[in-house]
């Protein structure tokens, strides 16, 4: 199993279910972690943080991990929704083979015509 599209050379992304998080290992060190849960919903799963260390940030690590969580989830039969702003921004610029229950919101969080006079 690993990432998906192009990465930083020796990155593997591994699923650690047990604690329900994707991490990013760089010769076997720990570089990122993506965190999930139960969604909103049954059978939805929620990718809530991404984190990456400060010295490789900018390298697509982040992404490498939300193509990832979002593959394998698909592969579990799971739609998906992001608490996490990086995912969710991902999911907005990406949604073509998405299973997401995303909604687009603009900067202010609101779905489109909510607000709207």
């Amino acid at each position: 199993m690993g990432a998906r599209g192009r990465i930083v050379e020796g990155l593997r992304i591994a699923h650690a279910a047990d604690r329900e998080r994707f991490e990013a290992l760089l010769d076997d060190r720990l570089v990122g972690v993506l965190q999930y849960g139960p969604g909103s919903a049954e059978g939805v799963r929620d990718l809530r943080s991404t984190v990456v260390s400060p010295e490789h940030g900018g390298q697509g690590i982040g992404t490498a991990l939300v193509r990832e969580a979002l593959a394998e989830t698909a592969e579990e039969g799971l739609d998906v929704e992001a608490t996490c702003w990086f995912a969710r921004g991902y999911l907005e610029r990406h949604p073509e083979g998405t299973r997401s229950t995303q909604r687009p919101t603009d900067e202010a969080g609101r779905e489109p015509g909510e607000g709207d006079a």
